[in-house]
């Protein structure tokens, strides 16, 4: 049987929004934190001050964001033993998100997860350059991407697991089979089968 397991990033992974801390290189932490509480308080919608947010990085390599979260990674409790657990299981692990895809490869190698989706800005060489609306290929790209690696398992038998942390991933855990939520918020432990504080609690419920 194949197994999958989705993932939400900021929030779920990471105790921090990763995006927020990154942008501290250029000083624009303060800013981006603004910015990302208009979304989240209703103030603003839609893909505009994530753009912003991105561009403030505008000249900034992967070597300088590796460089700041070799600082500290702000993995959640546990994640280590999970992403073990997960790889000696044989699961296919996915994390999509609408953070930089230059900081979930950084998780990536960290944590040996076979993909990940996330916001792609226009690059010199390793050098971010800018990004904008026209970037992403639909208004639920987090959903499409995992739909995309799950259906390329059609032909097998499956399971998917999800797990999220607010009401913003109810989209890409309509997905799963077994759904998750650490530290809920938005009403997210009403969607889910189980509610998770720590991130070795999800080891017991995995085949």
């Amino acid at each position: 049987m194949t197994k999958i397991f989705l993932f939400d990033f900021d929030g779920t992974l990471v105790t921090e929004d990763i995006l927020d801390v990154v942008c501290d290189i250029v000083g624009k932490k303060e800013e981006s934190i603004e910015l990302k509480n208009k979304v989240l308080y209703g103030l603003a919608k839609g893909y505009g001050p994530l753009c912003t947010r991105i561009n403030f990085l505008r000249g900034v390599t992967y070597q300088q964001i590796k460089d700041k979260l070799d600082e500290n990674n702000y993995l959640r409790d546990g994640v280590v033993e999970l992403f073990k657990t997960l790889h000696n299981k044989g699961y296919i692990t996915v994390v999509s998100s609408g953070n930089l895809e230059l900081v979930l490869k950084y998780y990536q190698d960290l944590l040996n997860i076979t993909y990940v989706f996330g916001s792609k800005p226009n690059m010199d060489g390793d050098k971010i350059i800018n990004i904008s609306k026209s970037s992403f290929s639909s208004h639920d790209f987090k959903y499409d991407a995992c739909f995309d690696v799950i259906h390329r398992y059609d032909s097998e038998e499956k399971i998917v697991y999800g797990l999220g942390d607010s009401a913003a991933d109810i989209s890409m855990l309509s997905l799963a089979d077994v759904k998750f939520a650490i530290d809920p918020k938005g009403g997210l432990e009403n969607y889910v089968d189980y509610v998770v504080h720590n991130m070795r609690e999800i080891i017991d419920y995995l085949d």
